[in-house]
């Protein structure tokens, strides 16, 4: 069964009836109201390259992009020499080998998009969109490991998640894909409604609503109302999972819905809830009554959240009608996203959870919760960086989690970056040693004083990207 590669590799086009999955230049320039310039236009094309110069090849039709510098692109372009390129009439031709055709346009990326329409219309895969203010990846790739084991399909790559990636992935559909799975990030209100317009998701998640991204919009309801969007764009006669557990999902409005809204949870009543959650040496178990049968499953992954990540994927794959197998084999066999929670071997015995992705409270106390039940004898040590994009939240937020960190009593708290030092002051406030709390302001001199520690701790750490906490992590990961 065929998964897709990152949208940095070449992008497939096709339509119905056509086995080669491929169009001719001229036809080409029409679907995206180019000229051509020069060029055959019965020549057959079958990838498109949005300005990716590295990932060019001879096989490929490459559209310019205004992100890169043109002299690292024409040098692409005259070393590979592909079929053809896709210009803005500005720049200069003369530089590129005659034997590459030429189409000219205003715009590329609007052309690029007009490709990625028409394909679209092209193509019918079952249209499946998720987001929430944490877990949306882990879910996204949870669900993709239960549906690949029975359909072809096209989905999110990596943190490529916002409304000017999505041509990326509707270039790449083909009549054999079944399903578009799509983890449907923003950073502002109308992102998410964007790109429903164009899919229009019959099948919905939201894993919950927290404070990701509270900054960039403004307020707690902002977001609300940025994931309200997935909502109110899914298609009529749809289904719609929501956390049962989760206070700020309430606030969602469904009364406008044309569809079938379902639940997934753990402590109240829902569609899909799981009992029994326990950890065990590889990961969490869990059982959930499915048809009036209770089944057990498993995941590789530890946390409490992630299992709630794993009800809305089983929700998904029972909306498709996936059997209970498939999704027990698809769950266990999942393999979690780089940087989330991700065990690694560190210098002396030491045991490294890097869990660097991004932050913000909530997923960072679900870690710190993984840190309690992991180290179980072994000295925890929580390394907690700068939670960034949370606005006028954010000393209010690292509060939170200084408090919570008081609360799980690890034996040492490190922090790094200006606003993490208030998680420190406050845990110390809040009761912990203060003898074991420490502030650097830099990875190096954190790294410097973690490798004084006991040489079996269990470390845990935990930052917004920005700080690049994986640096730290390959400081002290073991040779």
């Amino acid at each position: 069964m065929s998964q897709s590669s990152g949208i940095h590799r070449p992008c497939h086009f096709g339509w119905e009836g056509i086995a080669t999955k491929s169009v001719t230049l001229g036809n080409l320039a029409r679907i995206i109201g180019g000229n051509l310039v020069r060029g055959d236009a019965n020549l057959w094309l079958k990838t498109a390259n949005f300005g990716k110069p590295k990932y060019l090849r001879s096989d490929q039709i490459y559209f310019y992009t205004k992100k890169k510098s043109w002299n690292q692109q024409l040098d692409a372009i005259r070393r590979v020499r592909p079929k053809a390129v896709v210009l803005p009439p500005s720049l200069s031709h003369h530089p590129i080998p005659p034997s590459v055709g030429l189409i000219t346009v205003k715009d590329t990326f609007a052309a690029f998009w007009r490709l990625a329409l028409w394909n679209w219309r092209h193509c019918s895969p079952r249209v499946i969109g998720i987001t929430g203010s944490a877990g949306k990846s882990t879910t996204t790739e949870m669900t993709a490991s239960i549906l690949k084991r029975k359909w072809s399909m096209i989905k999110t790559q990596g943190n490529l998640n916002t409304y000017s990636f999505l041509p990326s992935y509707l270039v790449r559909l083909s009549p054999g894909h079944r399903i578009l799975l799509l983890e449907m990030g923003m950073k502002s209100l109308n992102n998410i409604a964007r790109q429903c317009s164009v899919v229009r998701p019959e099948i919905g998640a939201i894993t919950n609503v927290g404070e990701a991204h509270v900054g960039s919009l403004g307020s707690l309801d902002r977001v609300v109302r940025a994931k309200q969007e997935l909502i109110d764009g899914m298609r009529p006669g749809g289904v719609l999972f929501l956390n049962a557990d989760d206070p700020r999902s309430r606030k969602l409005n469904t009364r406008h819905f044309r569809g079938i809204v379902r639940t997934f949870g753990i402590r109240n009543p829902a569609d899909v809830r799981a009992h029994s959650v326990r950890y065990t040496s590889r990961g969490m178990e869990f059982r959930v009554r499915l048809d009036r049968t209770d089944y057990p499953f498993r995941i590789p992954v530890f946390g409490v959240h992630n299992v709630y990540n794993a009800l809305a994927a089983i929700g998904i794959a029972r909306a498709l009608r996936v059997p209970v197998r498939d999704i027990q084999e698809g769950l266990a066999h999942f393999q979690p996203p780089k940087m989330r929670l991700q065990f690694v071997p560190g210098r002396g015995g030491r045991t490294l959870i890097n869990d660097a992705w991004n932050a913000n409270p909530t997923a960072m106390m679900e870690g710190l919760k993984v840190l309690k039940h992991v180290s179980r004898g072994r000295p925890a040590v929580a390394v907690l960086g700068d939670m960034l994009e949370l606005g006028n939240l954010s000393r209010w937020a690292h509060q939170q989690v200084g408090k919570f960190v008081a609360k799980i009593s690890p034996d040492w708290l490190v922090t790094v970056g200006k606003e993490a030092r208030e998680i420190g002051t406050t845990a110390a406030a809040m009761g912990m040693n203060p003898s074991r709390v420490r502030h650097f302001r830099t990875r190096e001199g954190a790294a410097r004083f973690l490798q004084q520690l006991p040489r079996n701790a269990v470390i845990y750490f935990k930052a917004s990207r920005k700080l690049h906490f994986e640096k730290l992590v390959k400081l002290l990961r073991a040779p």
